[in-house]
């Protein structure tokens, strides 16, 4: 799968206004909790506390509203929506969707390189798990149905590690690195078939706090930041030259009007019955056979089946 991708800079008029609004949010929660549906992360309160990385990250905008007082400087950026047009040719039609920002504190290991979760038209992250829609990108069967979502990712970071690699021309292809400094410089690609991951966050052999959990937070602390348990107590605290912050953009990407019009009249959707379709269908040219059970999506033989037959190939980070 190849892909292009763009570099800015500078990637905000107002760098300083920027920050601002990130220190003034909160509370930002452990990025593990995102990993699933809303209905997963409606039952968080009941899952049990484990490990995670201090990687951190609150939404600050959402389908194309702000979350966040002021998150308009992020979510309407007019050089993130330039540099899409850029990336998908400049008659293509740009809608800010979502915003974020992710706040990694010292860490020995790399964010792996990876692939953001993809949409299809009538098929998302909402309603359906995002194992399905990974498997569903890794086969190509569902290229027609995909959403196109430019990203922009930015950072501040002036620190050692946490240089930014990416994968514009394909797991095969050249691998891009932006190193720090970070300051004022986005890339902007389309991360659900770009692949990228984040190097280790720190100086060699930077310790890292054993005690973060998926209740813990972080919140705005004393000239940085202090992530905190449940009942509030400070677990460990990052000053600002420690953390590597990014701000994520996101917005759908239409080429035409009338792909515009699809999307926006739910026209050519595709649902669990026709995925499951597509995927038994190729499963039986490729001379795979298995008897399709009752509920496919939630019987580990299927399962299990389509993931070693569409598996995904990241490359390796130098």
């Amino acid at each position: 799968m190849s892909t292009t991708a763009t570099r800015i800079s500078p990637a905000f008029d107002d760098v300083d206004a920027v920050l601002a609004l990130i220190r003034s949010a909160g509370p930002m929660w452990p990025l593990s909790n995102y990993a699933g549906n809303d209905a997963e992360m409606a039952a968080l309160g009941s899952r049990p506390a484990t490990f995670v990385p201090p990687w951190f990250r609150q939404d600050f905008g959402a389908l194309g509203e702000p979350l966040v007082d002021g998150a308009e400087i992020i979510l309407k950026n007019s050089q993130f929506i330039d540099a899409a047009r850029s990336v998908y040719g400049a008659d293509c039609i740009v809608r800010p969707l979502n915003a974020y920002v992710n706040i990694m504190g010292p860490t020995p290991f790399p964010f792996i390189p990876h692939l953001d979760v993809p949409a299809f038209r009538g098929f998302t992250r909402a309603d359906h798990p995002i194992w399905l829609l990974k498997l569903m990108t890794n086969s190509g069967l569902f290229e027609h149905w995909r959403i196109k979502i430019a990203t922009a990712v930015s950072w501040f970071y002036e620190g050692q590690g946490g240089d930014f690699h990416y994968w514009p021309d394909g797991a095969d292809g050249p691998e891009m690195v932006e190193s720090p400094p970070f300051r004022n410089v986005s890339i902007v690609a389309d991360n659900e078939a770009t692949f990228h991951g984040v190097a280790p966050v720190g100086p060699p052999n930077s310790p890292m706090t054993q005690d973060i959990n998926s209740h813990s937070r972080l919140v705005r602390g004393d000239g940085g930041w202090d992530a905190i348990d449940a009942d509030g107590a400070t677990i460990v605290h990052f000053d600002d030259d420690d953390v590597r912050i990014t701000v994520s953009w996101k917005a759908d990407i239409f080429l035409s009007p009338e792909e515009a019009h699809l999307a926006d009249s739910g026209e050519d959707t595709i649902n669990a019955a026709q995925v499951i379709e597509i995927f038994q269908a190729d499963l039986e040219s490729r001379g795979i056979a298995m008897d399709l059970p009752e509920d496919p999506i939630h019987n580990e033989q299927w399962v299990a089946l389509i993931a070693a037959t569409y598996p995904e190939h990241p490359p390796r980070m130098s």
